[in-house]
């Protein structure tokens, strides 16, 4: 438990820091000096890119976590596991890409600035090549208890790389036509160091070993890995597939506002992501020893922290929703209700903790791809049905009610087939304390008139915030976790500031 919480709370704040700079490209950068055809375009070639990731993977890595205990084994390089997964990898980036170069003219349909995206459609093979190998080196990492590497060069590097790369643009040194190169450089270079941090990691091999892969396990391994393709691609579409087909049944410029609108929604979502991979290990370790009492332990208090996580961001978001939009061009306040309404599908999700994580890798995973199937169906039904009616807004709609969807299939299963119910009294205890605390904050007179004012009305608005809510929570006494990594911060500050 002592290397969830640390490596989870190391990772939340690279994750956080990274939001920073997610912030200030995504809110400042590209809306002030990019068109909103082109804003879709970047984020449309990313949600195809993890889509083709997640299929070219042909289900290795969830497999490679379920069974990695069996692979472990440092004097023997872990038994030939990423000569594995590479070749996997390969097999499966090449059978994608032979799909995308049939499919191109599908895939780039839109209703407006269809040269666009068919004149950049190709830079979706090198990002996603680049993502295929930093999941796999990550995700061993992972299964070795390094957790906080991958994150750092996710959620922190690659952002910084983007930011720094649109000051380019900024400065006029480059147009977009030769922007989108650099772009493409700045989304893949994190592969290379995560590359060498695995290198460093005791039993480090790319040498073939067969000799765990006896009929019946790779018989085992292999029914896994299909099963688990599903689930994988299913999770994809539901955070991906509202891009895409709001390109295609709308225009980019529309997708370039519904992007930005949509940034809040993962933000609110990092903490839950950390937790995840710093909990999946422990999770199958747990399985293998039966020990589903730490798994229901890890299980409750997940729900728990990542609420009260959440709950801070998103009043930081809905209170100032307003002074944000006042640095952002005209017709970017359209996606007001976006915001809204994915921030309140991913409360939701908070509020189930690591539900998925748990059932995939419980011997009922099989239940998960059935979920997940139908989910597939259900999201692009939603889509279909909302968008047409309600543009951007349908599409929000459409993920949030997959969201709701898929957690409380998982949160039942979880407790139908594990007996784990992780649902306290302090749930309502921290919405409760949300909605006081907002509502407290919403007196705060606004100050407007200029820019500055503005500034300063976010900065003192999202003080009263944290401050406020950080101490009901501290003296709830909610979630032990926190408060103790609230009095380890606490003094930091008091032993900085006595240097």
């Amino acid at each position: 438990m002592n290397v969830i919480k640390r490596q989870a709370f190391i990772s939340t704040i690279f994750s956080y820091a990274g939001v920073l700079v997610g912030f200030i490209s995504q809110f400042f950068i590209f809306p002030n000096f990019f068109k909103k055809e082109e804003i879709g375009l970047t984020n449309v070639l990313l949600s195809y890119m993890y889509v083709m990731v997640q299929l070219s993977s042909l289900g290795f890595n969830a497999a490679g976590s379920r069974f990695f205990v069996r692979f472990r084994d440092a004097r023997h390089g872990h038994r030939g596991y990423l000569f594995l997964g590479l070749s996997i990898g390969m097999v499966g980036f090449l059978i994608c890409s032979i799909g995308v170069f049939f499919l191109k003219d599908w895939m780039i349909a839109s209703k407006g600035e269809t040269n666009l995206l068919a004149a950049n459609f190709y830079f979706l093979l090198p990002i996603t090549f680049a993502t295929l190998l930093f999941n796999l080196f990550d995700n061993y990492a992972k299964n070795l208890y390094e957790t906080v590497t991958g994150t750092f060069l996710s959620q922190f590097l690659q952002r910084f790389l983007i930011m720094i790369s649109l000051f380019l643009v900024v400065f006029n040194i480059l147009d977009f036509s030769q922007y989108i190169w650099v772009w493409v450089l700045a989304v893949s270079l994190y592969v290379v160091p995560m590359i060498w941090k695995a290198t460093q990691l005791d039993g480090f091999s790319l040498k073939p070993d067969f000799s765990l892969m006896t009929p019946n396990f790779t018989r085992e391994f292999a029914v896994y890995s299909f099963l688990t393709i599903l689930p994988g691609f299913s999770s994809m579409i539901i955070l991906n597939i509202d891009k895409i087909m709001l390109a295609g049944m709308s225009t980019l410029q529309e997708t370039g506002i519904y992007s930005t609108a949509a940034f809040f929604g993962s933000v609110m979502g990092m903490s839950l992501v950390a937790l995840n991979k710093a909990s999946a290990p422990i999770i199958v370790d747990s399985f293998a020893a039966n020990d589903l009492k730490n798994i229901a332990t890890i299980y409750r208090k997940s729900c728990t922290t990542s609420l009260i996580v959440g709950c801070w961001i998103f009043l930081g978001i809905y209170l100032n929703l307003d002074n944000l939009f006042e640095f952002l061009p005209a017709g970017f306040e359209e996606g007001k209700w976006v915001i809204i309404i994915l921030s309140l599908g991913k409360l939701f999700d908070l509020a189930t903790g690591l539900n998925g994580t748990i059932l995939m890798l419980s011997p009922y995973y099989r239940f998960d791809t059935y979920i997940m199937v139908s989910l597939i169906g259900l999201t692009v039904l939603l889509n279909w049905i909302l968008i047409p009616i309600y543009g951007m807004n349908g599409a929000a709609f459409a993920l949030a009610l997959s969201t709701i969807y898929y957690n409380t299939m998982r949160y039942a299963l979880v407790w139908w087939k594990l007996g784990m119910q992780p649902f306290t009294i302090d749930i309502p205890k921290v919405l409760l304390i949300m909605i006081v605390v907002g509502f407290a904050v919403s007196l705060i007179p606004v100050t407007e008139g200029t820019k500055f004012k503005t500034v300063i009305d976010i900065g003192y608005r999202s003080t009263a915030i944290t401050l406020l809510y950080g101490v009901v929570i501290y003296w709830s006494k909610i979630s032990p976790e926190l408060n103790g990594a609230m009095r380890n911060l606490w003094q930091m500050v008091v032993g900085f500031g006595r240097r």
